[in-house]
């Protein structure tokens, strides 16, 4: 009776969605086209930066701010303060005393075989990240016109979009500063799902008393003229996927159960050709993901049907003579 009710309204039962899942056979055989993926991933992705920049501190060595050989109030804060009294120029579009911001694309996303478990095309969608609030403390001057520039307090989300979505806006860094929306916001990136919010966590980079310490939470090292290399880990806080991707896959080497979920590098360039961002460019991070098992909204629209059916029945049974 009740199984034939419930077909007559046609629920019937729904695969569950998973953000990730395997595009083509993986190379050994083990993976299938349209498998649930779960495991270490890497994300590809492209993105353009505004930073702050400052003057040749002279001689290899020198150096401003919060660390080893710093000047200045010797606390965070000092540090912060002295690098914003002692930048040659702010980040363009900077909110308050952020340092870098930008906005970023993600190409696909692999196994760490190389395998792809996702990308725009094969899932009909877009992922793209907004990172900002990176506030640098300290700066030391390498050779050949290199500074290590270390910071704190990066913000980085990550939005989706369905392209069947009808308000759906492919993402554009062409407007460069001028797409700025508020702090945390960028017109064609930000206008989906949070799936991921994440925060640079320290204890990662550098230990007690090495250049930033261990109060470095994103590092740079960085030239003006041709660019440069760079790191952050990162720890999940929030947004509608924050479980699959919190993990706490790395241990810190330095600071005893210390751990974060991401890893990011990147290999900046000079930008001479998209808006007015200062660099670009292309970095994998690094984590792990656990698939879980998400309803479906049909699948939710049948289990509250269900217990609408199950608690008229108990409702009859207390009312009706046996």
């Amino acid at each position: 009776m009740l199984a034939a009710l419930i077909a007559s309204v046609g629920i019937t039962p729904s695969a569950n969605a998973q953000l990730f899942s395997y595009e083509s056979n993986s190379f050994d055989g083990l993976h299938h086209t349209g498998d649930v993926f779960s495991g270490p991933f890497r994300i590809n992705l492209q993105d353009f930066d505004m930073g702050t920049l400052y003057p040749n501190l002279g001689a290899t060595g020198s150096a401003i701010g919060f660390g080893q050989n710093g000047t200045g109030t010797q606390t965070l804060a000092g540090g912060e303060a002295t690098l914003n009294a002692g930048q040659s120029s702010g980040a363009v579009g900077a909110v308050g005393n952020e340092d870098s911001w930008g906005i970023a694309r993600i190409l696909t996303i692999t196994d760490l075989d190389g395998n792809v478990v996702w990308s725009e095309a094969g899932k009909h969608a877009q992922l793209t990240v907004a990172f900002y609030g990176e506030r640098d403390f300290y700066v030391d001057q390498l050779a050949n016109g290199f500074q290590e520039v270390d910071g704190t307090n990066l913000h980085v989300d990550l939005y989706l979009q369905s392209m069947s979505d009808p308000s759906y806006t492919a993402y554009n860094p062409t407007p460069g500063s001028a797409g700025r929306i508020g702090s945390n916001g960028y017109s064609t990136v930000t206008d989906g799902e949070m799936i991921l919010s994440t925060v640079s966590t320290g204890g990662f980079i550098h230990n007690a008393g090495t250049l930033g310490g261990l109060a470095t939470e994103f590092s740079s090292n960085f030239n003006q003229t041709s660019g440069g290399t760079g790191q952050t880990y990162l720890s999940v806080t929030g947004g509608t996927y924050a479980v699959q991707f919190n993990h706490n896959y790395y241990d810190s080497p330095f600071i005893p159960g210390v751990t974060a979920d991401l890893f990011a590098q990147f290999t900046t360039a000079i930008n001479t050709s998209t808006g007015d961002w200062l660099v670009r460019s292309n970095d994998p991070v690094t984590g792990d993901f656990v698939a879980v098992p998400e309803p479906s909204t049909y699948g939710l629209i049948g289990a509250a049907f269900l217990s609408g059916i199950i608690a008229l029945r108990r409702r009859a049974q207390k009312i009706l003579p046996v």
